[in-house]
């Protein structure tokens, strides 16, 4: 029913299209996907620049073609772009008096009330006042939301403060604006000095176009106002690298210098070019046409978006495929298991993982760990709280890192603390059921550093302190936005990496502060702890709280894995890799890993952690019953992993998702779900039955194993 009402919709619109003859094909085109099998996959068809299709948006404005208007926005085309015509397709719907369009493109199109046209019109100039106040404050009500958000899901107590001070600089702002506006002069508002360059951070990072002009035309805040000291950038830097197209058009409206530079020479152009934000990108690109600016790594923006498309290539598995997005989630897993090629899927592995002895890739490892030893001395010298051992964590430690090494893992152990007192405490069933663990971890000390959650939390403090002052010393590195952001037990430095063996590479740091106490008697050791693992580590969290990791245990199994038993590990490490996508891949290539039922919805696949885990336990049994693994029999190996990872509802062979717990310290941990485990655990079955028994061919060929 709502199908065909989409249809006679645009057949009506594409009568009024006669006069845009690709307008009008184009609509053709989603007029015949529609009545196809495959209706939802309904778009407008792929070509042209941002500047091209916001021109037929407006072609589309003019006729009223409402539906139409919504698809080429969705291809690409922006509400509030100007184009050679002198307007954006929000003055187009203004000046015709579509103001159910104009709401609409306001509301879900990304326009934009405060950008202006050729001629300098604002779009809150060309309407009625009635309707103007209605869409100011919804605008208002959707970016207090966001803020109120961000506001929920802070645990420190510093940075809850401080926004809640951001919410009550919103409400003064918006109220002196309207107060101008009416020639109100009753009011009076006591404007409270605040962090002009956080707020405008804060607003650029999350698109809020309104905050923005406000803090411009009202809070006097200048518009190239350096937000982030520690690596220099402003907010025009800050909205192209998290593809805020709206809010880098309207930043540009407003004066902001387009080519600015970070500290490290970067501009807007290249940190857009650099996060693979195309639409961002286009809107820079007038003023490259004119001149092509180098950071200080070398290169261009157009370099840098060229090295963006290769750093993807690899690590996009599956190649953009819109057949292969299904309606539910157990066809779109399928989907993705068929293109593993699973007959290859070791040697591929084999051929994916990092060699951190060799090349390039050892160069980074060397860069990073140097940089992050200058970083923590830096820290110590101004507290020596933080004075410590800097140690190497997780899959770059341990061999294990996949496709590029752009990510690493460390623990900063700090020096003994003489008068803390490690108490296991057995949690209430209620708290339990609450944590999801047996016990918790606490610990007794004088020591103010070591109170609440000041640890993590003073780290995150020193560091961005440490990074006011100093450059990164490799030309090939930099610090890029979000840059210094606080984790769960310590911190996050985000980096690039511009080389020659590795044109980009995104890099995550994580760095956490822990002590290093005895091995509790009260905590388990598994079959597979070292002898020598005679300590473990305690890190401090957001909620004030202490927790047990395990990362150097961990390490320190993986390091010593006999050859077939890594391979199995890299193997199963490789299929979830081929099935879920990295966090900083665009929008369209997130969705090759989802399924559709009114939006994208991710597909299900075990966490890692589930992974690693449940490879842990089967590692115990195997070495146990003195089991020799065989090269022939990895992918076996690599089934019976995540049969780990699932539970039999009853005498059946049916399979559910299990809760899978931490190798180490499980009773410390909250457990997590194997999501997708028991799919994938039958997809593998079969496929080693088919390829054990393949099938005789014409002329007698087998297809099977090569």
């Amino acid at each position: 029913m709502y199908l065909q009402a989409f249809i006679h919709v645009l057949k009506w619109e594409r009568t009024n299209l006669t006069h845009f003859p690709e307008v009008e094909e184009g609509v053709g085109q989603l007029i015949l996907t529609m009545r196809c099998d495959n209706f939802w996959q309904a778009s407008w068809p792929n070509g042209g620049s941002v500047f091209h299709l916001t021109e037929l948006m407006v072609q589309a404005v003019r006729t009223k073609c409402t539906l139409t208007c919504s698809f080429i926005h969705e291809a690409g085309g922006h509400a509030s772009l100007c184009t050679k015509s002198g307007v954006s397709p929000l003055h187009a719907a203004l000046e015709v008096g579509h103001w159910n369009l104009a709401r609409q493109m306001i509301k879900n199109m990304g326009g934009c009330l405060y950008v202006a046209d050729f001629g300098g019109r604002l779009p809150t100039t060309m309407m009625p006042s009635r309707l103007r106040q209605h869409l100011e404050q919804n605008i208002y009500n959707k970016e207090r939301i966001q803020l109120e958000d961000l506001h929920y899901k802070i645990k420190d107590k510093v940075e809850k403060h401080q926004m809640q001070k951001l919410l009550r600089v919103q409400k003064n702002l918006i109220t002196t604006y309207w107060d101008t506006i009416t020639g109100n002069t009753a009011t009076t508002i006591c404007q409270e000095p605040f962090n002009k360059a956080q707020v405008l951070l804060i607003a650029s990072q999350g698109g809020m176009l309104q905050l923005i002009y406000l803090l411009v035309k009202v809070g006097g805040v200048e518009i190239d106002t350096q937000v982030d000291p520690t690596n220099g950038t402003t907010a025009i830097h800050q909205a192209a690298s998290h593809g805020k197209s709206g809010c880098v058009l309207l930043l540009l409206s407003l004066g902001a210098d387009p080519l600015l530079e970070d500290r490290y020479r970067q501009t807007g152009p290249h940190l857009a070019a650099m996060f693979g934000h195309q639409k961002a990108f286009e809107l820079f690109r007038e003023c490259l046409d004119q001149q092509e600016p180098s950071c200080r790594a070398g290169t261009t923006p157009t370099d840098v978006k060229n090295n963006f498309s290769k750093y993807l290539k690899m690590y996009n598995r599956c190649e953009s495929n819109q057949e292969h997005i299904d309606n539910n989630p157990t066809d779109a897993t399928i989907n993705l298991l068929k293109r593993t090629e699973i007959r290859n899927l070791v040697k591929n592995a084999q051929k994916v993982t990092v060699d951190y002895t060799k090349g390039e890739a050892q160069e980074v490892k060397e860069v990073i760990t140097k940089e992050m030893t200058a970083i923590t001395d830096k820290v110590a010298d101004i507290d020596s709280t933080y004075t410590g051992t800097l140690t190497l964590l997780g899959s770059t430690a341990d061999s294990t890192r996949l496709y590029y090494p752009d990510e690493f893992d460390f623990n900063l152990t700090l020096k003994s603390f003489s008068d803390v007192t490690v108490r296991i405490i057995k949690q209430t069933k209620k708290d339990v059921l609450l944590s999801g663990h047996k016990l918790k971890i606490e610990i007794e000390t004088e020591n103010p550093s070591l109170q609440g959650n000041r640890l993590m939390s003073n780290l995150y403090d020193r560091v961005r302190e440490s990074l006011n002052s100093y450059v990164l010393q490799d030309d090939r590195l930099s610090l890029v936005p979000p840059g210094v952001t606080r984790t769960q037990v310590g911190l996050a430095l985000s980096l690039a990496w511009q080389g020659s063996e590795y044109p980009l590479l995104l890099v995550d740091i994580d760095l956490v502060p822990v002590l290093s106490v005895p091995w509790p008697k009260e905590i388990m050791r598994p079959p597979l702890t070292p002898v020598d693992s005679q300590m473990i580590h305690l890190s401090n969290t957001g909620d004030a709280k202490w927790r047990c990791s395990f990362a150097a245990t961990e390490v320190e199994v993986v390091k010593k894995l006999a050859p077939q038993e890594r391979q199995v590990f890299l193997t199963g490490k490789t299929l979830l890799s081929y099935m879920k996508a990295e966090l900083w891949m665009p929008r369209d290539v997130k969705n090759q890993f989802s399924w559709w039922d009114s939006r994208y919805w991710s597909i299900p696949i075990p966490a890692g952690f589930c992974f690693k885990n449940s490879f842990l336990k089967l590692l115990q049994v195997k070495r146990e019953n003195k089991i020799q693994w065989k090269e022939g029999d990895t992918m076996t190996h690599v089934t019976e992993v995540f049969e780990i990872m699932c539970l039999k509802t009853d005498d059946t062979k049916h399979l559910v998702p299990a809760k899978v717990h931490a190798y180490f310290g499980g009773d410390y941990e909250k457990p997590k779900v194997g999501e997708g485990a028991p799919l994938i655990n039958e997809f593998l079955k079969k496929s080693l039955t088919k390829l054990s028994n393949p099938k005789v061919g014409f002329l007698g060929f087998k297809q099977g194993f090569l």
